[in-house]
C-alpha cells in the first residue's frame, strides 16, 4: 500500500475545505496571521516555521488551540539541545494543543520518539554528561565542569530532555485515531 503525502492525508481527512488566510487575535491587543485556515474554525494548517521559527510564545499558542478543533503542522524537523529555543517554542505550543484537546496532524523528519536529538546522556558532541561536586556549588555558584558546561546549563539540559519525552508521548497521542474520534467533530 503507498503511503500518503501530507497533503493527501489532509485532504482524505478534511476533503475540499475551503482555507483562507485569517487574523487571530491573541494576548496584548497582538494579531497572528493564520495562512490556512477554515473559516468554521474546524482546522488551521502551519508550517514549523509559522510557528516555531518567529518569537511567539504560549499565549499565542493557546489562542490558537483555543481557536481550532485540529492543528496540521507541516516540515516538523529534527530538534537539539543546539537549537533550544525552537525546541522549547515547539514543547510548548504541543502542550498548549494537548490542554486545550486539539488533534493533532503533522508531517516530520522522524517518529515523536526519535524526533528530538542529544535526548540520551550526551551533550550535542556526544560527551559523556556528569555532574562533578566541587567546592563552591553549594553556595549557589555554577561551577565549569570539564567540557565547559555549566551546572545550571546542566539541570536546562536535564528539563529540556524531560519536556522532549513528554512531548513525544502527546504528539503520538494526539494523532491517534482514538484521539481523533473523542475530540474532533468532522
Amino acid at each position: 500500500m503507498k503511503e500518503l503525502t501530507f497533503s493527501e492525508s489532509f485532504h482524505q481527512i478534511f476533503g475540499d475545505k475551503n482555507l483562507q488566510e485569517m487574523n487571530l487575535d491573541v494576548a496584548f491587543n497582538r494579531i497572528l496571521l493564520v495562512r490556512e485556515a477554515d473559516l468554521d474554525a474546524t482546522i488551521a494548517k502551519f508550517t514549523f516555521e509559522e510557528l516555531c521559527d518567529v518569537n511567539l510564545g504560549a499565549s499565542d499558542y493557546r489562542a490558537i488551540s483555543q481557536s481550532f478543533q485540529a492543528i496540521a503542522i507541516e516540515n516538523i524537523p529534527y530538534l537539539s539541545l543546539k537549537e533550544h529555543d525552537k525546541a522549547r517554542r515547539f514543547i510548548t505550543l504541543i502542550d498548549e494543543l494537548y490542554e486545550a484537546d486539539c488533534a493533532l496532524i503533522c508531517s516530520a523528519m522522524a517518529d515523536p520518539d526519535f524526533l528530538f536529538l542529544g535526548n540520551d546522556d550526551t551533550d550535542s558532541n556526544n560527551n559523556s554528561i556528569s555532574v562533578e561536586r566541587k567546592p563552591g556549588e553549594t553556595l549557589g555558584i555554577d561551577v565549569a565542569q570539564p567540557n565547559g558546561t555549566t551546572v545550571g546549563q546542566l539541570a536546562s539540559v536535564r528539563e529540556l530532555r524531560f519536556a522532549f519525552r513528554r512531548a513525544a508521548s502527546r504528539i503520538t497521542e494526539m494523532c491517534s485515531k482514538s484521539w481523533w474520534e473523542k475530540k474532533l467533530i468532522l
